[in-house]
């Protein structure tokens, strides 16, 4: 297993992740007897997946043979399936349900919109007639501008940040004594990626954002492959993040949530 697929491994275990995993369970019917679990990495959720619905065969996909190994030494009754998105190994209408979880945005950054689109059009097809997609992933805030304080430690990795950050360039106006303004997507990317500088997933971390799209832009992307919108709220609110870094909002403007969770049908 290389450097990087350890670390994201560390990364796909933390205890913090069970929050999302409880929002997506919300949303699953009982009676579901195929899911896929697109993405799955270690199987975080695929394990909780086959555990809370145990009559139900439970795949899960994923790009990596090492995190897919990961999720086999669980011991859990889950088959696992070794591919590369946008292309599914699956015959059409073999799914009730298939979730994402933060997968979407790599797949928008890394190989681009139409693979996209592929991808949704390809769950789409191998989801049987009215099954269920449920996406969990990072949202674009928007560009609305705002001002902080922030610690002297964080202005540096600011300065760090935009150096090493490649897929936009990140602004930033000083206003003095620690404070800055800058526009929210900005803001948003920095501070859900400081804790990756200088380490074995920096590379991949500043090559990719977690500002993907907004709300809107998704549920034209899932609407465009077929699907009906049925539901989308927004959850995670960024406010932990000013608390452990201890940056202070000085707009008036309340922050909107992170993360969006849509829910659409065949």
């Amino acid at each position: 297993m290389s450097l990087k697929e350890k670390e994201m491994a560390k990364l796909l275990a933390k205890a913090d992740r069970q929050e999302r995993f409880s929002a997506v369970m919300a949303y699953i019917n009982a009676d579901v007897s195929t899911i896929l679990d697109l993405g799955c990495g270690i199987g975080a959720l695929t394990s909780q997946l086959a555990e809370r619905f145990p009559s139900a065969l439970v795949v899960g996909f994923d790009r990596s043979k090492h995190l897919l190994e990961k999720l086999a030494q669980r011991g859990k009754s889950v088959l696992t399936v070794l591919g590369e998105l946008p292309y599914l190994p699956f015959e059409e209408n073999s799914f009730d349900l298939v979730v994402t979880m933060q997968v979407l945005h790599e797949i928008f950054h890394f190989r681009g919109i139409h693979a996209l689109d592929r991808t949704l059009r390809n769950v789409h097809n191998s989801l049987k007639k009215k099954g269920k997609l449920i996406i969990f992933d990072h949202v674009n805030p928007g560009n609305t501008r705002i001002s902080l304080e922030l610690p002297e430690e964080m202005l540096q990795k600011l300065h760090e940040f935009q150096s090493k950050f490649k897929p936009r360039k990140i602004t930033f106006s000083h206003l003095g004594k620690g404070r800055i303004e800058t526009s929210m997507r900005d803001f948003y990317d920095f501070v859900t990626k400081i804790w990756a500088l200088n380490s074995g997933l920096e590379e991949e971390e500043m090559s990719e954002t977690h500002t993907p799209f907004t709300c809107q832009e998704l549920v034209n992307l899932v609407q465009e492959a077929g699907f009906e919108v049925t539901h989308t709220s927004r959850l995670t609110p960024i406010d932990r993040h000013l608390e452990y870094y201890v940056i202070a909002l000085e707009s008036a403007k309340k922050l909107p949530n992170r993360h969006i969770i849509l829910q659409a049908k065949k």
